[in-house]
C-alpha cells in the first residue's frame, strides 16, 4: 500500500490547516456557482415535503464555519492531525467531482424568507443565499465535513469531545432540512461518505514520517 507522508508537526500545523480548509472551499465555491451542466432537481421525500422551514435554524447552520475552527484546535495528537487533514482534503475532492459529474440543485426559490424576520436574520439569509448557491446537493458537505470532523476525536481518543461534537454535526445536519439547503438522500449520502473516509485514511491507510524524529505521542483514553 502507497505510504502517505506525515507532514504535519506542532510548528506547521494552523499553516497547514489553513491551507488545506482553503483548498476545500476553493472546490467547492467553483463547483457550486459554476456548474459544468444543467443541474438537476431530486426526488422529494415525505420528509423534505413535511419539514418546516425555520428560520432561525441558520444560526446553527452557519455554526459549521466555527465548528472546524474549534476541532482543529482541540485536535492534540500530531499523527490524528494528519490523517485528519487527508480525509477532510480527499473527502472534498470526491465530493467536488460528484457536483461536476452528476450537479444537483435544491428547488430553494419555493422557500422564501417570511417578511416577518428580523432585519438582522434576514442579512444573514441574504449573505447565505448569496455565497452558498442552491447547487452542490448530493452529497451534502456540509454533512460530511462535520459527522468526518467529529469522528476524528475517536482517533484523538478523546471520548466526550467527540460526543460533544457529534451532536453538534447531528444539529448541523438536521439545520440543513430546515433551512431548505439540502435533501435528505445528501444528508444519508453525506454521513456515508464520512464513514467511509475515517475508516479508511484514519484506520486502514499507511503513512510515513518526513519530519525527522519527532516522537509519536501517547495516544491514551481519557475523559477530557
Amino acid at each position: 500500500m502507497l505510504k502517505l507522508p506525515l507532514f504535519v508537526t506542532r510548528k506547521n500545523k494552523y499553516i497547514a490547516g489553513a491551507i488545506m480548509y482553503a483548498l476545500g472551499y476553493a472546490f467547492y465555491y467553483f463547483t457550486n456557482h459554476h456548474p459544468f451542466s444543467e443541474p438537476r432537481l431530486l426526488p422529494m421525500t415525505w420528509i423534505d415535503l413535511n419539514t418546516p422551514f425555520i428560520p432561525h435554524s441558520v444560526l446553527i447552520y452557519i455554526s459549521e464555519y466555527f465548528y472546524f475552527a474549534f476541532v482543529y484546535i482541540l485536535l492534540r495528537h500530531h499523527d490524528n492531525i494528519n490523517k485528519y487533514l487527508y480525509s477532510f482534503f480527499f473527502l472534498q475532492v470526491l465530493s467536488c467531482t460528484i457536483f461536476v459529474v452528476f450537479p444537483t440543485i435544491y428547488p430553494r426559490e419555493n422557500y422564501p424568507v417570511p417578511a416577518d424576520t428580523p432585519a438582522w436574520l434576514s442579512s444573514i439569509w441574504t449573505w447565505l443565499r448569496t455565497q452558498d448557491a442552491a447547487t452542490n446537493c448530493l452529497p451534502s458537505l456540509h454533512v460530511s465535513s462535520v459527522y468526518l470532523s467529529s469522528f476524528a476525536f475517536l482517533s484523538d481518543k478523546s471520548p466526550v469531545r467527540f460526543r460533544i461534537f457529534f451532536v453538534w454535526s447531528t444539529l448541523i445536519a438536521l439545520s440543513t432540512l430546515t433551512t431548505k439547503q439540502h435533501y435528505v438522500a445528501d444528508i444519508v449520502s453525506g454521513l456515508l461518505l464520512a464513514v467511509v473516509f475515517y475508516r479508511w485514511f484514519h484506520l486502514k491507510q499507511a503513512y510515513q514520517r518526513v519530519y525527522g524524529t519527532e516522537p509519536i505521542p501517547q495516544m491514551v483514553t481519557t475523559s477530557d
